[in-house]
C-alpha cells in the first residue's frame, strides 16, 4: 500500500447478483415516468402510497468485507450465491413516513417462541416460519391479509 499510492484499502457491500442486475437506469426511470403520472392524474395521498420490501440477512456472512482497490473507488461491491441459511424480514413504509412492524420469518418447520414472546423483539411484528427461511405466496398473503391490511385501512 505503501508504494502503490494509488490503490487504497475499503470496505464493500455485499449486494445478490439479481438486485445488482436490476439497477438499469433506463427501466427505473421508465417506471417513475409512468408512477408520477398515475399519482398526479388520481391525486393520490403520500399516506396512501406503500412500500414494501423484503431483506434477506444470510447467517454468518458478514455485511461488509475490506479489499484494496484504486484509490477514488466509491462503494465497491463484491456478489454472492446466497447459498447460506437466511431470515427474511418483510418491510413496509408508507410515502408519508409512517413504518409498519415487519415480518420476520425463519427457517424451521415448527415455529420457536423465543425472545420475541418475552417481550424482547420489536413490537407489533409478525413472525413466521417455512422450510428454508423465505417468504412464500401463503406467508405474503396472510401478511396483507391480517398484517398489512388491517394497519393500512381507513378507519
Amino acid at each position: 500500500m505503501k508504494r502503490h499510492k494509488e490503490l487504497q484499502m475499503k470496505f464493500t457491500q455485499r449486494l445478490d447478483c439479481q438486485r445488482a442486475a436490476a439497477g438499469n437506469p433506463k427501466i427505473m426511470e421508465k417506471h417513475f415516468s409512468i408512477f408520477k403520472k398515475a399519482v398526479a392524474d388520481y391525486k393520490v395521498l403520500t399516506d396512501n402510497i406503500w412500500n414494501m420490501d423484503e431483506k434477506r440477512f444470510l447467517m454468518g456472512l458478514a455485511s461488509k468485507a475490506r479489499v484494496i482497490c484504486r484509490r477514488g473507488k466509491k462503494n465497491p461491491r463484491y456478489t454472492c450465491d446466497g447459498n447460506r441459511e437466511l431470515i427474511t424480514v418483510l418491510e413496509c413504509v408508507s410515502a408519508g413516513g409512517c413504518l409498519l412492524p415487519p415480518l420476520i420469518v425463519t427457517k424451521g418447520a415448527h415455529h420457536y417462541a423465543g425472545n420475541h414472546i418475552r417481550g424482547q423483539g420489536t413490537p407489533g411484528s409478525v413472525y413466521a416460519h417455512s422450510p428454508k427461511g423465505w417468504t412464500t405466496n401463503e406467508l405474503g398473503l396472510l401478511w396483507l391479509k391480517h398484517h398489512y391490511e388491517p394497519l393500512t385501512h381507513p378507519k
